[in-house]
């Protein structure tokens, strides 16, 4: 047999019996973790589970018994810890600049709409004189959205542009709004409960509809 082996197998049967034990912990500001199972070992601190969830406990704030118990290095820690923030400042990143392409893309997809709104308000011959925020249509039953004027519009035209800015949307859009839409459809179902209404004329919200009105058959 080797001897060798059998010191490391002692050694490594050793730590993991270690990390399986519960222990007590006491940090130096006082703040206790009883029966406190060891999960991991990072080169900063440990990461314990006890009764009142998992924590990380970093070797600075352990008294110096347990920092030796756990071979803690203060150089090591310190690039360990330079390590992660670097790697949190990279994701937080990554994130912001993928939060930034999906905006960029969503008013992209939206230019089209926005370019069709026009065209139907030149098609109609409108005319918008200064200082009045609505330009005279044909056939009025609804109001669009021009460059930030109200354009009063026929019910062709208005769901025309509905149907543009609906097909305009990301698919990113139009499943956080359905969740959205889903919520205030239980709510609302709840609400026409509660004042003894039929909630089976709730209507019921569409994948990809811009505007839901959920008491819509209600007179």
């Amino acid at each position: 047999m080797n001897p060798r082996r059998t010191t490391i197998a002692i050694l490594a049967t050793l730590s993991a019996a270690s990390l399986a034990l519960a222990d007590d912990f006491k940090t130096n500001d006082g703040k206790e973790y009883k029966d406190a199972t060891v999960t991991r070992v990072e080169p900063d601190g440990i990461v314990v589970k006890a009764k009142s969830g998992i924590s990380k406990l970093y070797f600075v704030e352990l008294p110096k018994e347990v920092q030796q118990r756990f071979n803690y290095n203060p150089q090591q820690a310190a690039a360990f810890a330079g390590a992660q923030a670097t790697t949190v400042q990279q994701t937080n990143q990554q994130i912001e600049g993928a939060n930034k392409q999906r905006e960029k893309e969503k008013q992209e997809a939206q230019e089209p709409s926005r370019r069709a709104t026009e065209e139907a308000a030149k098609a109609q011959n409108t005319t918008i004189e200064p200082g009045n925020k609505t330009a005279t249509g044909r056939h009025i039953v609804g109001v669009g959205g021009v460059n930030g004027l109200e354009v009063e519009m026929s019910q062709k035209e208005l769901q025309l542009e509905t149907a543009a800015r609906e097909e305009a949307m990301s698919p990113e859009d139009k499943a956080w709004r359905y969740a959205r839409d889903m919520k205030t459809y239980e709510g609302a179902k709840q609400a026409a409960a509660r004042r003894g209404l039929n909630s089976n004329n709730i209507v019921p919200p569409r994948y990809g509809q811009l505007d839901y009105a959920p008491f819509a058959n209600f007179k």
